[in-house]
């Protein structure tokens, strides 16, 4: 019963010829018929119209010699005027049916015998001959003969046999479409229907299924090739669905598969209010990993990750990698929040444990975001992007840690978002401004240079500082366009400084990492600087020490291009994080700024004493500028002067404000002598520019 039913499907599937299947059939037939068609009239025709002129022929032939022939039967009688015996041998040639008259003329043109049988308008011919008289003496022209005679019925005739023609044409083309049709159908359709159908079959379910063709021809031989490749190749295709839905490295499901995974916990679930914990897990420094061990060794990182997931779970649980150095673990029942974050503890300890890379002990560190949603929660789809919420604060805030997803962090994501989604606008619609905070010589208290530092008035966020937007605005491709916004901004107010008789004052721009690999920036301020009439050494650009690590050589270059403008060129955030006096050493730095951090606590904090001492003394040694930053009560500032730290910055002497409020409270302030810091170096470019 079972192979009835299958040979049942098999032979209603061969039978439904797929509509691109038919159309390969139609196609070659209509392709076909007509040129069979035209080629078969057209010889038809050809024929015809050969044995039409032909006939013509024969009649002009034979009309000529009865014209002849009637000529010597009449001289004698028209010679000697028996006009009588003329006209009879005229009406015996009228019982042939082609001739429609005949006329005979005497020698002087006068018509003597006329005899008409039949009229006709249609095809008309005449044949004339002269009528000579001899009878031994003499040799006369008596006169001559004319014959009328008419080919319709030769016109007639042929044109019967061409519709004829046509008809048989027309059936013979009729029995040719049918014999190719089901010849065509027999040796080109179904072999190819039988294939389609079993291509088709295969694709709904994955399966391989042979194409029953039994003729020997070429389809036939493609048919066995075809099911021996379906023979060969379905372990191959099983293989094929799993490495699609399972990473190559660690053999864990993949990205595809967590969609899936998802929509099964949805359908599974015991109960629409069971909870679902979703662990998206990032390693820490994972390129640190790269760059120090090689791929190799990143490899069988990532490989012994999996691993201690895999044992750190349930059979239940389902861990998944989803590229790179991200992980998913998902436990599909648990009974409350708390008990979802202690699980997503132990899997950080799990990863925790020391890994051997080349003979060295390597302690893994990951951040982990966590969602928990019941069920039967419409968001269920959404749990990586709501888990990726947490991660991200947990990366940005306290890597190595749990960050657990709640209202607070959604609002902070929607409000990110939001702000990154209105980068545009704010370019568009000039919201971003630039604000200046002053840096004063410790000494004397003079005002000696402004930092600007860029703001986001949103309309409805109000003013934004640029910890929240920047890291947007380089997500978003800007950095670029909001330095050189920064750069005109700077050079308007270096025209604004000097009209106001503060010349000598210079203003520090924060240049983004992604800055020193533009070749183009020199250019570009020297342009902005001679469109404004402003020298570019008024100009002091303020790199970190980050930036010059991920692109030294490209750094390097740079640098020495805007030096050899004249620009000043200060080293940002000292020590927070790639301090190396190779850096201090490499490039072509003039200032260096201590990063406040060490400064919030000095003068109570000897460890900060001593750390900016050290710097101070390594400044004075390499000839470098030193800037004490948050600076915001008198004794730091007093601290920094002992300590040989020339320039200071910070609430104590002046909070940043646009610049209309800046020249007011610039007004306000005596105008120092004009002269130069004594430990500044010389800011005069090293070569032309």
């Amino acid at each position: 019963m079972q192979n009835e039913d299958d040979m049942t499907d098999r032979d209603r599937s061969a039978q439904a010829v797929p509509p691109r299947l038919r159309s390969v059939v139609r196609a070659m037939i209509w392709a076909t018929v007509p040129v069979l068609l035209l080629v078969q009239l057209l010889a038809s025709a050809g024929v015809e119209a050969s044995s039409f002129w032909s006939q013509i022929r024969q009649l002009d032939a034979r009309m000529a010699r009865v014209a002849e022939s009637r000529a010597e039967l009449i001289a004698e009688p028209l010679w000697k005027m028996r006009y009588d015996q003329v006209t009879g041998v005229l009406n015996e040639i009228m019982h042939d049916e082609t001739i429609a008259a005949a006329a005979v003329y005497d020698d002087t043109g006068v018509a003597i015998a006329r005899v008409v049988a039949r009229p006709s308008e249609q095809g008309v011919a005449e044949v004339s001959r002269p009528i000579h008289y001899s009878n031994g003496n003499m040799s006369v022209q008596a006169g001559r003969i004319a014959i009328a005679y008419s080919r319709a019925a030769l016109y007639a005739d042929a044109g019967s046999r061409l519709v004829l023609l046509l008809v048989v044409g027309l059936l013979a083309t009729l029995a040719t479409l049918i014999a190719m049709r089901i010849s065509a159908n027999i040796f080109i359709g179904r072999p190819l229907a039988a294939m389609m159908s079993a291509i088709q079959r295969s694709k709904q379910d994955g399966r391989a299924y042979p194409a029953d063709v039994k003729s020997s021809n070429e389809f036939g031989q493609l048919a066995r090739a075809f099911n021996a490749m379906q023979h060969t190749t379905s372990g191959a295709l099983d293989r094929l669905g799993h490495m699609a839905a399972h990473d190559p490295l660690t053999g864990l499901p993949n990205r595809r598969s967590l969609s899936e995974q998802l929509l099964s916990l949805s359908n599974d679930a015991g109960s629409p209010d069971s909870l679902i914990a979703f662990c998206f897990i990032d390693l820490d420094d994972f390129k640190g990993i790269n760059d120090t061990f090689g791929h190799d060794a990143g490899d069988k990182f990532l490989v012994h990750i999996s691993e201690r997931l895999l044992a750190a779970v349930e059979p239940q649980d389902w861990v998944a990698r989803l590229g790179g150095d991200e992980f998913v673990v998902i436990r599909p029942e648990v009974s409350n929040a708390a008990t979802a974050q202690a699980f997503a503890r132990q899997l950080l300890d799990a990863i925790s444990e020391p890994i051997r890379l080349h003979d060295k002990q390597v302690v893994p560190r990951a951040s982990i975001g966590l969602a928990v949603r019941r069920a039967g929660d419409p968001e269920l789809s959404h749990l990586p992007a709501l888990a990726d919420i947490a991660l991200y604060h947990a990366k940005s805030k306290a890597p190595g840690t749990v960050a657990v997803l709640d209202e607070a962090l959604q609002r902070d994501y929607r409000r990110r978002r939001d702000l990154e989604l209105a980068v545009p606008a704010g370019f568009a619609e000039g919201q971003f401004e630039v604000w200046y905070q002053s840096q004063v010589d410790l000494e004397s208290q003079a005002v000696v240079g402004l930092e600007a530092l860029i703001r986001w008035r949103h309309p409805e966020h109000g003013v934004i500082g640029p910890g929240e937007f920047l890291p947007l605005i380089e997500r978003s491709g800007n950095n670029t366009r909001l330095t050189r916004y920064v750069l005109t901004d700077a050079c308007r107010a270096l025209q604004l400084l000097a009209a106001a008789g503060r010349p000598q004052i210079r203003i520090a721009i924060n240049l983004p990492p992604s800055e020193l690999a533009d070749h183009s920036l020199a250019a570009e301020l020297r342009a902005t600087c001679a469109r404004f009439d402003v020298a570019p050494s008024s100009l002091e650009l303020e790199i970190t020490e980050g930036s010059l690590i991920n692109n030294i050589a490209s750094a390097s270059e740079t640098l020495h291009r805007l030096r050899r403008l004249g620009a000043t060129i200060a080293l940002d955030d000292f020590g927070t994080g790639y301090s190396s006096l190779a850096h201090l050493r490499r490039f072509p730095l003039d200032k260096v700024k201590i990063d406040k951090a060490f400064i919030s606590e000095i003068p109570d904090s000897a460890e900060d004493k001593a750390i900016v001492g050290v710097i101070a003394s390594l400044a004075g040694t390499l000839g470098l500028t030193l800037v004490a930053e948050g600076i915001e009560r008198a004794e730091q500032a007093r601290a920094m002067r002992e300590m040989g730290v020339t320039l200071g910055q910070g609430y104590l002497y002046h909070r940043p404000q646009p610049l209309e409020a800046v020249l007011q409270w610039l007004e306000r302030q005596a105008v120092p002598e004009r002269r130069v810091i004594a430990e500044s170096p010389s800011i005069a470019p090293e070569f032309a520019a």
